[in-house]
């Protein structure tokens, strides 16, 4: 399977706080994915985004 964007993209990103940093590419990712999967539901992306935090919480402790 092919990444959708290049790693360099993620090195280079500016970091956003959305209850712990990520980079803003991956964020903005994550939100166009989740509107291709479903547009009728506005909250999508901020699921995933919850999903994904914690995700990286648990491998993280």
């Amino acid at each position: 399977m092919k990444p959708k964007f290049d790693t360099h993209e993620l090195v280079t990103s500016p970091m956003k706080h959305v209850t712990m940093l990520l980079p803003a590419v991956l964020i903005e990712h994550i939100d166009r994915a989740a509107q291709a999967d479903d547009p009728s539901a506005p909250n999508r992306s901020s699921w995933c985004r919850r999903a994904l935090i914690a995700a990286l919480r648990r491998e993280a402790a």
